[in-house]
């Protein structure tokens, strides 16, 4: 739904701006991850214990959304920016198309929808409440769905999000308008680029599962360009043993308050950890990111690491 103005080369899906990505080669097939996830369903890392929340209920059978805003949105937005959350209506019941997209899966919190270049691992979970994006607030509360882990569940075989691909990439955008293209929470459920696993893997002594050690354990990863060019950034990484917790909210306390940035300004990426006691790395940036001498600069798009084509 949105990329980096420079690399972006968009197509229309009925009405949507979409990229297009260069395909990577390998082997088609997701692998057996579910494993990694711990049967207990707490943060295994001491995650931080949600504050109050600003929401207010929902309709029927809808969990808590929260109270329309500027910055969270409005439910009567409409067009341009706004079209995903137009489909999200539109599969809810409560608007008439078009547009008219295909509704892979619909629930009270959230929906399951095509991501537009008709791959296989290229697909969005979207919230069923208006919410313009990681900027929001109430994504940080106790009333806030796990979105992360329900992405993960809707990407495994079987599920309408399956990505068919050798590893699986979860992402989300800064709100940066030449960066996010679409103004509601969307997360991608895709491809992570090839190689970034074995990058990760290499670093992995460097980074720990403690949330207060993340916004310092900073490491370069060369990822690809819209093009398939090989682009370095740099990156926050955590391991965390399960995604049981909300990860926005851990990005909200562990990294964006001590550091004084913004929310708006992250971006946001989950891939299993293939080595050690496995789990998951958790992987932030932006653009101001403060990195080593020597090292890549920031970004605010998950785009050079998430293979959706």
């Amino acid at each position: 739904m949105f990329g980096s103005a420079p690399q972006a080369r968009r197509m229309t899906m009925g009405g949507m701006p979409r990229r297009q990505f260069v395909r990577l080669s390998g082997t088609a097939g997701a692998t057996g991850l579910l494993g990694l996830i711990g049967a207990e369903r707490a943060l295994a890392d001491g995650g931080p214990t949600p504050g109050p929340s600003p929401s207010t209920p929902g309709g029927p059978g809808a969990a808590a959304c929260p109270t329309p805003s500027p910055l969270c949105g409005l439910p009567t937005d409409t067009g341009g920016r706004y079209d995903l959350w137009d489909r999200v209506q539109v599969c809810e019941g409560t608007k008439t198309g078009p547009p008219f997209p295909q509704c892979l899966r619909t629930t009270p919190t959230y929906l399951v929808l095509n991501g537009g270049s008709g791959s296989s691992h290229d697909f969005l979970l979207v919230p069923s409440c208006r919410i313009s994006g990681i900027e929001c607030p109430f994504i940080t509360t106790a009333n806030a769905p796990n979105y992360w882990l329900e992405a993960w569940d809707n990407a495994q075989p079987g599920q309408p999000g399956h990505v068919v691909y050798p590893h699986i990439g979860l992402g989300v955008n800064s709100a940066d308008p030449t960066i996010r293209m679409q103004d509601q929470l969307h997360i991608h459920l895709a491809g992570i680029h090839s190689g970034i696993q074995t990058q990760l893997n290499n670093h992995d002594s460097a980074i720990s599962n403690d949330p207060s050690r993340w916004r310092n354990q900073i490491v370069p990863i060369w990822g690809l360009t819209s093009t398939g060019l090989p682009a370095p950034r740099s990156y926050r990484v955590l391991h965390v043993a399960n995604l049981n917790g909300n990860l926005f909210r851990l990005l909200l306390d562990s990294v964006v308050r001590p550091t004084g940035a913004t929310m708006a300004a992250q971006m946001l990426a989950v891939t299993p950890r293939l080595t050690g006691g496995g789990g998951f790395y958790v992987l932030n940036s932006e653009p101001g990111l403060p990195v080593p001498a020597g090292q890549p600069g920031g970004t605010g798009t998950v785009d050079f690491l998430l293979a959706y084509a």
